[in-house]
Formats: C-alpha cells, structure tokens, sequence
C-alpha cells in the first residue's frame, strides 16, 4: 500500500507541475465533461481553501498557517505510514486502501505547503450556479479516503472465527429416570418417628 501512496503522490504532483507549466493563474479554464473543467488556483489553507487566515502565535513567533498545516500534514504522514509499514500484513484491504489514499493526499499538500508555501489546485466543478472549490489529485485522495472509511465502518466485521472463541457450556448429564432413588411418599418420615417415640 505504501507504492499506492507514492504512486498517487507522484500523480499529484505531476499534476500541478503541468498545470503550473501550462495555465496562467486565475485565468483560462479548460472545460472537460460532466460539469468538470481545470483552471489554475492557489490555495493557502487547507483542502478546499478552508483555514486560510490561520495563524498561531508561540511567544514571539508567529506561524503561518500554510507552514503549520504543513507540519500537520508531515506529522500525518509520518504516523500513517509508519502505522501501514508495521500493521499492513493484519490489516483488511479496505482499510489498507483508505489508509494509502489519506497519506498520499496528506503528503502531497504538505509538499506544496512546505515547498511553495502554498498549494496549486485546479479541479473544478461546475453546475449552472453551483461551483465547488477548486481542488487537486490529494485532495480528492483525503475525501475518498474518508467516504471508504465511513463504509467501512457501517459495514464492519469482526476478524478471525469468533466461534472458535466461545466456551460452550458442558452438555447436561442424562438420568434414567429408574436409577433415580426412590422418593418416600408424603408423611412417611413423620410416621416412622411417631412409631419410633411410642417403642421408647
């Protein structure tokens, strides 16, 4: 999975370097189908341009919120792909997929962020009046990532035979009712006692 992150992360920067190399910014849009067109942006926030004012102020220093999305972004990474390269083998396909598509948006935003001190996106959708923001091959990494991951969890499984996991209880031992003893009737061991008293 981790050759499906680097081959989507591959994929996400070829991308904008053609883009970059091909388009003006903020200028001309090359209409595709199905309401889809690309156009060059950039994007100083996170996916979508979301969070672009961000600014964290640490004593003196004041971080920008390209560079501390980016650090976010690198910290992600890092953690996914750690987690893939130890647990990869034990984990289901779904998951395994969904993880290699969220590190590979991840990774390639902040290589944008940490390079350019922003990201070239150029996706964009487009309906009558409804536009969608502009976004990139990472982007829609992170956003199908997320949509596996939540069937994923509607439709989870337990691992492994859990019936292999269940003590049963011990089968009831069966009596023939004739090796049963013999129950005396009702005032019998009143009787026998009165008889024992009236011999004394």
């Amino acid at each position: 999975m981790l050759l499906l992150a680097a081959a989507l992360v591959a994929l996400d920067q070829l991308s904008k370097a053609w883009v970059v190399a091909t388009l003006p910014r903020d200028g001309t849009e090359i209409p595709l189908a199905l309401g889809f067109g690309i156009t060059h942006t950039r994007n100083g926030g996170a996916a979508f341009g979301m969070l672009q004012d961000l600014e964290l102020k640490v004593g003196g220093l004041t971080i920008d919120g390209t560079v501390l999305l980016g650090l976010l972004s690198a910290v992600v990474s890092v953690g996914i792909g750690v987690y893939l390269w130890r647990n990869a083998k034990r984990l289901p396909a779904l998951l395994r997929v969904t993880l290699a598509l969220v590190l590979a948006g991840a990774a390639g935003n902040m290589l944008d962020r940490l390079r350019l001190g922003y990201v070239v996106d150029f996706v964009h959708f487009k309906v009558g009046s409804f536009a969608f923001p502009v976004f990139n091959v990472a982007d829609a990494c992170v956003v199908i990532g997320a949509i596996l991951l939540f069937i994923g969890s509607l439709g989870g499984e337990p691992r492994g035979d859990t019936r292999q996991d269940v003590k049963r209880a011990p089968a009831p031992r069966e009596h023939r009712l004739d090796e049963l003893p013999e129950v005396p009737p009702l005032g019998a061991g009143k009787q026998q006692g009165d008889a024992s008293n009236s011999n004394t």
